[in-house]
């Protein structure tokens, strides 16, 4: 998960705090809808033409050199190289939110609630797993196994992996590791008189570790993929990757002193170093190395086939956007297929996997920070067997996409919210939609849509379930949009509610209730900290916050990470890992986890559970929660802690630190 919006959160956060329960009810402020549905006929005004794949690798070559010889210059080729690549979509903050009645935490067994994900049998990798035996969880590049009896913890064994990860998967007794992408020095590429420093290109690397021992774990294979990882799941044991890989091997030329002909000489030398590339540099390379006994590499090669690489009909750069299974016993690569496109969005159903794109932005106008005109996201579906990924259709909306949770299929219709400014642009004209689309032959093709919400807003949160879904968008206030989507050709706002603050994440309670987490504010928009409010959402014409509980200057990862909230949807019990930015001031501890019990009825604070300074030199923030039988286990990077699931009396302890 990025680490970017937590500081941004977390900067406008130093405020007051105590933590205090509000169960009178606030006036709302009275809904102005200026929304309209907009009924599609065709030609579809937001269509995108199905992908073409390359019939060979002269086809993949000849189209990447004759659009990198119009945008190669004197420092190389714009956005790769020894330079960032430039974002087509957003830095997003992670993939807020998700469900247990339809979309599930992971359960094991009836008495264990792990990883919240969403969508039942598609796991998401996190930092801990359990099987409601054993746990495993990874702080920086250490993993640990901590088996659990009756409350009592035992830490069994660590590994040092050799990387750092916040994601893993447990599968039996594999635990899969799948590092986002450290950087590797390129060796000098094409060009053996190119000049200037070696390039550096991230790579992703995955793991394979055996703990049938759990007191000697072993790891039995790598994976390393040029790239970095976008999204991951797992199916049934099979590990799906989406990897972004740029262009690498180049060595640019650079201009030796001022003036401009230094600048045309480096330039020329950089057409050179394209004209004579090769399809290696344009398409990642994957190395397969086998642990078990001795290092040896079992298997190495391009990532892609030249037949299984698609372009879209609209330029969207050099990075390679690949869908990659790997086998469930080995590790290795049993199909990849890739898009010529960025993107940071991926939704995964049991049966298919959307990848949203975008396209190509001149960099300039990213640097003056220009709201780019007339933008779309592309969406490509995918249809997933066990062996692999096919390619299957292609279509567009309006705009920028969240997170994973702005898209959602249901009953043959992928429903998605987009709202037409980026994230970085914050200027008083933007409005939201939600565009519903279908499969007709290649084509993802838009049936319905409801757009003007929000306008002069932007999306925090979004929640889609069977023929309803649910829109925050904020700058001042907080509109809660419910939307109807059962005619998937009409859809329309049932009811809209104004309230102070925002919601950044919404769960669903028992049966038509919400819990809204994010940040309590005043009317004009300016935050005090965190708000965990439950609406009422029974009648979608009149929704209605019933009940709320704030935290002055407070935050929670909860926010922009969906992996930390936990909810037993049979209990109430919920808990939210926090921070607070007035550590001085009397209230709750820096940090902890705070204990709910929500239900229909309310939200009532059960408690606050904290890992003080137990094994670490400082205040140890708790990052993820889970239920094993009667017993609430909390991580963080300094150890483990199991409490009483009623009393919350501490139980034991492991040091991880």
């Amino acid at each position: 998960m990025k680490r970017t919006m937590t500081v941004a959160l977390a900067a406008v956060l130093i405020l007051s705090a105590c933590a205090h329960q509000t169960t009178t009810l606030e006036p709302q402020v009275a809904p102005t809808s200026s929304t309209s549905t907009t009924t599609i006929d065709a030609p579809d005004p937001t269509a995108a033409r199905a992908l073409v794949a390359f019939d060979a690798c002269d086809d993949l070559l000849d189209w990447t050199i004759d659009h990198a010889l119009e945008r190669v210059g004197p420092y190389g080729l714009d956005g790769y190289g020894n330079y960032p690549p430039y974002a087509v979509l957003e830095d997003f903050a992670g993939e807020p939110g998700a469900v247990e009645e339809r979309s599930g935490a992971a359960q094991q067994k009836d008495a264990v609630i792990g990883t919240n994900l969403q969508e039942v049998g598609v796991d998401e990798a996190d930092l801990v797993k359990t099987d409601g035996e054993r746990i495993v969880t990874v702080s920086g590049n250490r993993l640990s196994i901590v088996t659990i009896d009756d409350g009592r913890l035992t830490l069994e064994a660590t590994l040092d992996l050799g990387f750092w990860t916040e994601s893993l998967f447990l599968d039996g007794d594999r635990v899969i590791a799948v590092a986002e992408g450290g950087f590797d020095v390129m060796p000098l590429g094409v060009a053996s008189d190119a000049v200037g420093p070696a390039s550096y290109s991230p790579t992703v690397t995955v793991a394979d570790i055996d703990i049938s021992d759990p007191t000697e774990p072993e790891m039995m294979r790598t994976l390393r993929i040029d790239g970095r990882i976008v999204s991951s799941r797992m199916v049934d044991g099979a590990v799906r990757l989406v990897v972004s890989s740029d262009p690498t091997g180049f060595a640019w030329a650079y201009p030796e002193g001022g003036g401009l002909r230094s600048e045309r000489v480096a330039e020329e030398k950089n057409r050179a170093i394209i004209e004579q590339s090769t399809v290696q540099n344009w398409l990642p390379y994957f190395i397969l190395t086998d642990l078990n006994g001795r290092d040896r590499v079992v298997e190495e090669g391009t990532l892609l086939a030249c037949d299984r690489t698609h372009r879209p009909d609209e330029f969207s750069g050099f990075t390679t956007l690949s869908l990659v299974t790997l086998d469930p016993d080995e590790l290795a690569v049993t199909d990849a297929t890739a898009v010529f496109a960025d993107g940071d969005v991926v939704y995964s159903s049991n049966d298919a996997a959307y990848v949203a794109t975008s396209r190509w932005v001149d960099p300039l106008l990213l640097q003056e920070r220009e709201k780019p005109v007339d933008m779309k996201t592309q969406i490509h579906k995918f249809d997933l067997s066990a062996g692999g990924a096919e390619y299957s259709a292609s279509g567009a909306v309006p705009g920028y996409l969240l997170s994973q949770w702005s898209m959602s299929e249901y009953d043959g219709y992928l429903r998605v919210a987009s709202t037409d400014a980026p994230q970085w642009w914050d200027g008083p004209r933007s409005e939201s939609m939600v565009t519903v689309l279908d499969t007709t032959g290649g084509t993802l093709r838009t049936v319905g849509m409801v757009d003007g919400l929000g306008r002069g807003e932007r999306i925090f949160a979004v929640r889609f379930f069977d023929d309803l879904g649910y829109v925050v968008t904020f700058r001042q206030t907080d509109p809660l949009y419910v939307i109807d989507l059962a005619d998937p050709t009409k859809p329309t706002v049932s009811g809209e509610l104004k309230i102070p603050g925002y919601s950044a994440y919404l769960h669903p309670i028992g049966t038509g209730f919400l819990l809204g987490v994010g940040q309590d504010a005043d009317l004009n928009g300016r935050t005090s900290g965190l708000q965990a409010s439950l609406f009422d959402v029974t009648d979608p014409d009149d929704p209605a916050r019933v009940d709320r509980f704030t935290m002055d200057g407070g935050w929670s990862e909860v926010e922009w990470d969906h992996h930390a909230f936990l909810h037993d949807p049979s209990s109430g019990l919920t808990v939210i890992p926090f921070e607070r930015w007035d550590e001085g001031k009397e209230g709750p501890p820096p940090n902890g986890g705070l204990v709910l019990e929500v239900t229909e009825n309310g939200i009532r604070k059960v408690g606050v559970v904290s890992h003080g300074r137990r094994g670490y030199d400082r205040w140890a923030p708790i990052r993820r929660s889970i239920v094993i039988g009667d017993t609430i286990v909390t991580v963080s990077d300094g150890g483990m802690m199991a409490s009483d699931g009623e009393s919350l009396e501490t139980l034991d302890w492991v040091d991880l630190g």
